[in-house]
């Protein structure tokens, strides 16, 4: 998963976002002290990045097991192991692409955003509240790709096409946004922009949030090992 073409794919449209989400400072003159950490916490809650999140999501992992399946590597693999054991395995694998593709895709931007403005920052202590900011923006976006791409495998095994696992995930993303937006303001458990921004009343220390999204998680992941092994079964 991590060396394919899918991943590296994914993590550069990531990255893109991530840069492109950016409002740049001026540069004629010195910084502000925390400047390339502001940088990326501005790119987490831009609408380039809520575009890019169920298409980077996706696109690693959540159709692996299609493409197991249609060219027989599975008929090859499942007399030498157990059916549990590689059900298992697929549904940690796809869980996992959704969240490292957007944890490796903020770490390298934090990488060249720390080498390209730090420089100019003025002296001052270190901003940990803008740190602990960006950690827990990133985690939420790792999340919120790891629910994706666990729906987008369910789709995929369902729908018995790599297809629906691209376009069902990005059309619910954004059949929420939608709904919130002209519907139910009120309402911000189905917004996807929220879940990242946490901009809402979501008790202390964000509980509910967090609570939320791995509940959400915790959910969609028993769904794909079950539809996964029902699908080896015919085979």
């Amino acid at each position: 998963m991590l060396t394919g073409k899918s991943f590296l794919a994914a993590w550069l449209i990531a990255c893109l976002s991530l840069a492109a989400g950016a409002s740049y400072p001026n540069l004629k003159k010195v910084l502000e002290c925390g400047t390339f950490l502001r940088l990326l916490n501005g790119s987490l809650e831009s609408q380039v990045l809520s575009f890019a999140i169920p298409v980077a999501a996706v696109l690693p992992w959540s159709d692996s097991f299609l493409q197991e399946y249609k060219s027989g590597f599975l008929k090859a693999v499942l007399p030498r192991t157990d059916r549990r054991r590689y059900v298992e395995g697929k549904v940690f694998s796809v869980v996992m692409s959704g969240f490292l593709v957007w944890i490796f895709a903020v770490v390298a931007m934090l990488f060249v955003s720390f080498v390209i403005f730090y420089p100019m920052e003025e002296r001052g202590s270190f901003p940990k509240e803008l740190l602990l900011e960006l950690i827990q923006k990133t985690l939420r976006v790792g999340i919120t790709g790891s629910i994706l791409s666990t729906f987008g495998g369910i789709c995929a095994v369902l729908g018995n096409s790599p297809y629906m696992a691209y376009g069902i995930p990005f059309v619910t993303y954004y059949f929420g946004i939608i709904l919130h937006e002209r519907y139910f303001k009120e309402l911000i458990w189905f917004y996807p922009v929220e879940w990242i921004q946490a901009a809402g009343d979501w008790g202390s220390e964000k509980d509910g949030l967090w609570l939320f999204l791995l509940l959400f998680l915790l959910v969609l992941i028993p769904i794909l090992g079950g539809v996964l092994y029902g699908k080896i079964q015919e085979i």
